[in-house]
């Protein structure tokens, strides 16, 4: 920057940025310094007051990318957090060859690493059967998306939740995206972020096992140094029920091939309990007991194994995260369990959250709490969020948990939120709830029909303090120009689950939400 044009840019700067309330160029009557490669000011105003700016190349400044206003709704406690939204179906790209690309629908688990000046944000279109890579450039601004996955994929699957392993967290040399999937095909699969799309590839991390996976979460590398840990989440409901599982090796910090399958059981129990045989607060110990040839089986035979475990029962484990900040709290995992719905006849209704200490030195014992319960006038009574429907995705930061609601199953006739709450599940309270906007539905019948995807801390990679990146699953959001849009048709495929989905969706940018 010269310095004859420094005053200018300050100006800019301070009206975009909001940093001094009485920066004018009035009152700028002398610029002393440019340093540190144009990203530091230092000026003097009128009263001999010396005013130093930080980071002006680099600070990114958010506004609306998207053509859609964001889909959320913030609440009056959290109204200094500022949403903006980055990405809709409704906007269009261009992808590495030219052609036109498109985000489809139900956005879900999701992550983000950085590739030069640009960012690569990878995310599962659950409904799509797909996942994209959408590309930003250095001012978060998207340039490029691509479909890393179709769903012409021979293992077809529907992904959902999806968690980045980042090398320089999780251990290793390489990142690599973890896609689960739900139902069809019950696998893992490992996409690397930063090559070509190879949209019907194989990228089956078949060592991790077969259950309806919702997510399958590395925990970082300093928890259990030298050791590969991942636990994820079986959405299940039937047969052995909803597991915990764990993947584990004692091959190193990257080993995604050498380990062994575990299941979640309450500890010296003799056969396989469930959520109703424990007392919210209370803690329990519990143990991670092996399947024997775990990764050779099928998801049948992996639920009767897990019966004969003694495995305990969940009511459909969704979402998997761990703590933040030391290597004390990545060995804390949290999960939610979305529940049944009233009137199921099951042990969980509405719905709850888990805190999971495991032991320092093995990931294999613990002590687990249920500190997050919808259940305040049903099965135990004894919960503590007496609005709670259905909760799925998670998000764990240094000091809360975000929580975040999956109504379209069963509700409680409100729309779907997000709820804060501390490290212990204690003072939940509604952040912000997902706008349901009746003229997007081609019937304009909304009827509580959206959920949240992945909400992820991107604080530190970007260096915007409590910035987030949040998946919206407007499910209302219909439209003939989102059908076939990751560049396969299954129409008419009774095979693979029936016709193409037609669901629009949206990545929204949090500012300012406390970590």
């Amino acid at each position: 920057m010269n310095l004859k044009n420094a005053t200018g840019a300050l100006m800019v700067f301070c009206l975009l940025a909001g940093v001094i309330s009485s920066c004018t160029t009035e009152e700028i009557t002398e610029v002393t310094q440019v340093i540190n490669n144009d990203t530091t000011i230092v000026v003097t105003n009128n009263n001999d007051t010396t005013i130093i700016i930080n980071n002006v190349g680099d600070t990114m400044i958010f506004t609306n990318k998207s053509n859609l206003e964001p889909l959320v709704a913030l609440s009056p406690q959290f109204n200094f957090v500022k949403a903006f939204s980055l990405i809709s179906s409704s906007d269009t790209l261009e992808t590495g060859s030219g052609e036109l690309f498109r985000m489809g629908g139900s956005a879900d688990g999701s992550g983000l690493v950085k590739n030069g000046d640009d960012y690569y944000f990878m995310v599962n279109l659950e409904d799509h059967y797909s996942v994209a890579r959408i590309i930003m450039d250095k001012n978060f601004t998207p340039i490029q998306g691509d479909y890393m996955l179709n769903s012409s994929v021979a293992d077809y699957a529907r992904q959902c939740s999806g968690t980045m392993w980042e090398a320089a967290i999780h251990g290793g040399f390489n990142d690599l995206f973890l896609s689960a999937s739900e139902n069809y095909h019950y696998d893992v699969k490992g996409i690397d972020p930063f090559m070509s799309p190879d949209v019907d590839g194989d990228f089956g991390l078949d060592a991790l096992g077969e259950f309806s996976w919702e997510n399958a979460v590395p925990l970082p590398q300093n928890a259990y140094p030298g050791k590969t840990v991942i636990v994820g989440g079986d959405d299940d409901s039937s047969g052995s029920e909803g597991q915990l599982t764990l993947y584990y090796s004692e091959g190193g910090d990257a080993d995604l091939q050498g380990g062994d399958i575990y299941v979640l059981k309450k500890k010296d129990a003799t056969e396989s309990l469930n959520e109703g045989d424990l007392a919210f607060g209370e803690s329990y110990e519990m143990e991670f007991v092996k399947i024997e040839n775990g990764a050779a089986m099928t998801k049948d035979e992996m639920e009767d194994a897990s019966i004969e475990a003694n495995a305990f029962q969940f009511m459909r484990v969704e979402d998997v995260d761990y703590g933040k900040g030391s290597p004390e709290a990545g060995r804390i995992v949290y999960f939610a369990v979305t529940g049944r719905g009233p009137g199921a006849g099951t042990y969980n209704d509405w719905g709850t959250v888990y805190k999971l200490e495991l032991a320092e030195d093995s990931p294999l014992t613990g002590t687990m709490t249920q500190i997050i319960s919808g259940n305040t006038d049903t099965n135990n009574k004894d919960g503590n969020l007496s609005i709670l429907q259905s909760p799925d995705n998670i998000c764990v930061t240094e000091n809360f948990i975000y929580t975040q609601e999956d109504p379209n199953s069963f509700s409680r006739n409100h729309a779907s939120y997000i709820y804060q709450s501390d490290l212990n599940g204690n003072n939940p309270r509604v952040v912000l709830e997902l706008v349901e906007r009746a003229d997007l539905s081609p019937n304009k019948n909304i009827s509580h029909s959206g959920e949240f995807g992945a909400l992820i801390d991107i604080s530190d990679k970007i260096g915007v303090p409590n910035t987030f990146m949040l998946s919206v699953q407007p499910h209302y959001w219909v439209s003939e120009k989102f059908k076939s849009i990751d560049g396969h048709d299954i129409t008419g495929m009774a095979t693979k689950g029936g016709g193409e989905d037609a669901q629009g969706s949206q990545i929204v940018i949090l500012q300012g939400l406390p970590r």
